[in-house]
Formats: C-alpha cells, structure tokens, sequence
C-alpha cells in the first residue's frame, strides 16, 4: 500500500578556471658586458625567509551512511502543527476526494516547510496526482492499484477509486486510509528533500545480499510511516485524529506490513515493526525518534 521512491537532491559546484599571463622579456635585447669595478662578495647576501601558503583542504562531502543517519531532522524536535481541521469533502467521488485530498496538503505543507527550516534544509511543496488505472511516470509503468511516490518529479500518487472504496465501504475507515496514505507518502518526499532517499536508494544497491537490500527498503519504508505518523500526531487536535477516527487508524497501522501482503516481499516492514514505527511518530509527534537506519534488525523486520 505504501511505497514511494525518490532521488537526491545533488549540489554541482562549478570550478572557476583563471589564466595567468606572465610578461615576458624581450630575447634579442643587448647584454651590458661590463666587468664589476668592484670583487663579489665572497659570502652570499641573506635570502629572505618565505612562509609557504597552504591552500584549505575541501572538506570530503557527507557518506550515504553519515546522510541517512546523521540528518538534522533527528534534531527538529516536535512539529508544529498547522490548525487546520479536517475537510468536509466527501471523497465518495473524484472531485470529493480532489477535494478532500487538496485542503489537508497545504496543511502538511505548512507543518513539514517549518520543520525543513528549523533543520536547515531545503523545501518544496510536492505535487498531487489521483488517478485510476495503469499510468506512465518519471518513476515507471504503474498498474493504478497503489500510492507511491516519485522523486524524480517530486509527485505523490494516490489511486483515488482505492480510497473512494474503503470510504463507501466504511467512512470513517476510507477517511482514515486516505490521511495515513497522505501522510505516509509525504514522508518519502521529505526524504528526498534531506537528501535520505537518494543516499538509502544508493545502499541498497551497495548491499551485497538480497536480504540486506530488502533490509534497506524497510528502513527507508518504516521511516516514511514514522514521518507520516509523526504528522498526524502533531495535526491530532485539529484534523482530529482522536475517537472512532484514532482506534480506526490503530486498526490499520497494526494490520499494515509484509506478512499481510501478497505477494510476500519484506520490503515494507512487517505488523508488528509497522505498529512499532508508526506509534513512535504518533505519540511524540516528532522526527526525532524515526532514525530507522540505526535500528536494531529485529526492529526493521
């Protein structure tokens, strides 16, 4: 259900590349051959002492290891929630849950630029694209039955007849699904932001084991859920994610993860890491507590 890939942001310094051109003599100018009225000394004249200049060594850049687990968003702290309540759209169609969908991102906006600022990192809103059935990305051919992110255009991905489903199947569920999925993959574009996807996508590929590389995917995919998490906690006095809406999102954070999903393919995260992740985000509402990358193994499973 939850999925997003991206790419880092990269920082090119151009070199600047100066010519220094040296005046030279004239080489067919006369040679004066007067002989000195005077001896040379025989003791040579002192020579100034120089101090060599030392150039600056550029500090080498960060390593993925030292990006994924040295971020400043470990350091932010609480976020800030922005008091925003929940839509009163009803996602029952395309244009209710456009709707729904296009009033709660500006909140996530405003919460997740002011968490980006405090750590010192650039920020830029992501884009929104609903849809239905099997569409063409920057990221790739998608079957249309997922959420999923795309770093490389910076766009969230949400199949808005999945939601619509669950919300005519049940309101307060469908409603619940819709903000978790919102959050989750708002969490992958956060990630791109710091530099974190880029540098845990370069890791996998380094792993030398299908088993280390899945690993890697649930780092990063636990992550997302804790950011996410963390987010909806934060926004809990006003979205509100409290009552029928709160024991419905517990139900599906601990009903979430590899070992529900078929195909089978661990690279999510399993119930109980999933529950685990996502209750950290939630009740301290902070990034702080989501560097999944340093996690034991038995907490990434």
């Amino acid at each position: 259900m939850l999925i997003g890939l991206v790419a880092l942001a990269v920082l090119v310094v151009g070199t600047g590349v100066t010519l220094l051109v040296r005046g030279g003599g004239d080489d067919n100018a006369p040679v004066a051959v007067d002989s000195p009225t005077t001896a040379p000394s025989e003791t040579p004249s002192a020579t100034p002492s120089t101090t060599p200049s030392v150039t600056p060594s550029t500090p080498a850049p960060p390593t993925v290891d030292e990006i994924v687990t040295t971020s400043r968003l470990y350091t932010v702290g609480a976020l800030s929630p922005t008091q925003c309540l929940e839509p009163k759209a009803i996602p029952s169609t395309y244009a209710g849950a456009k709707a729904y969908y296009g009033l709660i991102l500006p909140c996530m906006n405003r919460t997740w630029w002011l968490a980006m600022k405090k750590a010192s990192l650039p920020y830029r809103a992501p884009k929104l694209v609903l849809f239905a059935g099997p569409l063409t990305t920057d990221c790739g051919r998608e079957r249309g039955t997922r959420a999923f992110y795309c770093g490389k255009n910076e766009t969230i991905y949400i199949p808005h007849t999945l939601g619509v489903a669950y919300y005519t199947r049940n309101p307060v569920s469908g409603r619940v699904w819709m903000m978790t999925t919102l959050a989750h993959e708002y969490g992958h574009h956060v990630q791109k932001l710091s530099g974190i996807h880029a540098a845990s996508l370069a890791r996998q590929v380094d792993a030398t084991t299908p088993a280390s590389k899945l690993a890697e995917s649930r780092r990063r995919e636990l992550q997302a859920s804790c950011f996410g998490s963390a987010y909806l906690g934060a926004a809990g006095p006003y979205i509100p994610l409290r009552g029928p809406l709160l024991d419905t999102w517990k139900v599906l954070v601990t009903t979430t993860g590899d070992d529900a999903a078929r195909p089978r393919t661990y690279d999510r995260g399993n119930r109980v890491s999933n529950t685990y992740w996502s209750f950290r985000g939630f009740n301290t509402k902070s990034p702080n507590v989501c560097n999944t990358f340093v996690a034991k193994p038995a907490q990434v499973g």
